[in-house]
């Protein structure tokens, strides 16, 4: 299927293209003969016009925007924790906490390429870093360089609450969006004080009743964890401190579970990411999006052609070098 249809009138162009290829056939032999010199073969002529046609053949399809289309599908939202407890780590040599998390999400992104995919990053505050999409290079992008400790002004809370309902309320409010979206991933530590049970119940009350569920995936260490300091992206093995001791970072399986248990979802720990990725491709296959064609799950296939019609570039300027020896 093809975004621009109408760019294969481009496919006119190979007309006066054979015309080309074919008159300088004709005044080569003419040439040679009046020269009384050799004329390149016919095969010559022949891979010209083929690796001619091959170009502007790739070229359209490039403008057409081939694509594939999902039949089924499901829509996802991953909550990143960006709080300033996902720099915790032991030394430099270490990933932080959201490195960790970074690579679970890339692989889980990358393992589910025909699933609608949206990444909310929250510290004190919680909002969409990108929009629900398929494509894969762009939400690469955004996991490898639009996901830092700092991303908001204050990154000293873990407000798992406010996230989630956040998601809600974009569920709720934005249904031509998030409406296809059943399960919502939460990456975090878990890093949150007070009485969570008690903030917490509210806005997973309120995403059970949109029918979406929370797993929960825990990143961390099972023992309390110090937070490097780092000032301007430079580590110097030294760690935060508050009136003179070492700031350390449990990871809370006990909130997470609580989250997912509550919502009906899955807790996993960082090492499940493959049974993560297997529960969410069974639910690939188990809901059938209802949505129109413009609005389907797709993979564009542009990239292919532009390989193609480079090869064929280069081939053309190659040939007449390659039929002289």
């Amino acid at each position: 299927m093809f975004i621009f249809p109408e760019a294969f009138l481009l496919l006119l162009l190979l007309v006066p293209v054979l015309l080309v290829l074919r008159r300088s056939e004709l005044r080569a032999c003419e040439t040679a003969a009046a020269l009384r010199g050799r004329a390149p073969k016919r095969s010559y002529f022949f891979a010209r016009l083929l690796l001619a046609c091959a170009f502007i053949v790739s070229l359209t399809m490039v403008a057409a925007r081939p694509y594939v289309a999902y039949d089924k599908s499901a829509s996802f939202v991953f909550v990143v924790d960006v709080s300033r407890s996902m720099h915790a780590r032991y030394s430099c040599s270490e990933p932080t906490f959201l490195d960790r998390a970074r690579r679970v999400l890339r692989q889980t992104v990358d393992s589910l390429p025909e699933a609608q995919m949206g990444i909310v990053a929250f510290d004190r505050f919680a909002f969409p870093v990108t929009q629900m999409t398929t494509d894969r290079a762009y939400l690469a992008e955004v996991i490898d360089h639009g996901l830092y400790v700092g991303l908001m002004l204050q990154a000293t809370q873990t407000e798992i609450a406010n996230a989630l309902s956040v998601v809600a309320a974009k569920k709720r409010r934005l249904p031509e969006v998030y409406g296809s979206v059943r399960h919502v991933i939460l990456l975090s530590d878990g890093h949150v004080g007070g009485n969570y049970r008690r903030h917490l119940q509210a806005p997973i009350t309120e995403l059970r009743d949109l029918d979406v569920k929370v797993s929960t995936i825990g990143i961390g260490n099972a023992e309390a964890t110090p937070i490097a300091r780092d000032y301007a992206g430079e580590c110097d093995n030294q760690h935060i401190e508050l009136n003179g001791d070492k700031v350390m970072i449990p990871l809370r399986s006990d909130i997470l579970k609580f989250i997912a248990t509550e919502s009906g979802g899955d807790y996993f720990a960082e090492s499940e990411t493959d049974r993560l990725i297997s529960v969410l491709r069974s639910e690939l296959h188990s809901q059938t999006d209802v949505r129109n064609e413009a609005a389907a799950p797709r993979r564009d296939m542009s990239t292919l052609f532009l390989f193609l019609a480079t090869l064929a570039l280069l081939g053309f300027v190659y040939l007449p070098v390659r039929f002289r020896e």
